[in-house]
């Protein structure tokens, strides 16, 4: 990837790159184009905002005991095991 990127590539890898699965020179690439175009800097931390939502609802939901206990069983039924 080039040193300097545009609006479509910085959008698709954006997900990698909140989640920080890029190298640091496609990281560094992106991180400049946030830095120097609005909307594309608005959109990522739009993006940025949700996935720390959905980690923190993720962290707070529980499955209930009995029903974990009917997905193993099912799934160990489904692998022959029981």
């Amino acid at each position: 990837m080039s040193e300097h990127i545009d609006c479509r590539a910085a959008v698709e890898i954006l997900q990698d790159y909140l989640k920080r699965e890029l190298t640091p020179e496609v990281e560094a690439a992106v991180r400049a184009h946030l830095e120097r175009c609005a909307p594309c800097f608005s959109y990522a931390r739009f993006e940025e905002n949700f996935l720390i939502m959905l980690e923190a609802r993720a962290q707070e939901s529980n499955c209930p005991g009995s029903l974990r206990a009917r997905i193993v069983s099912a799934l160990r039924a489904e692998m022959g095991g029981g």
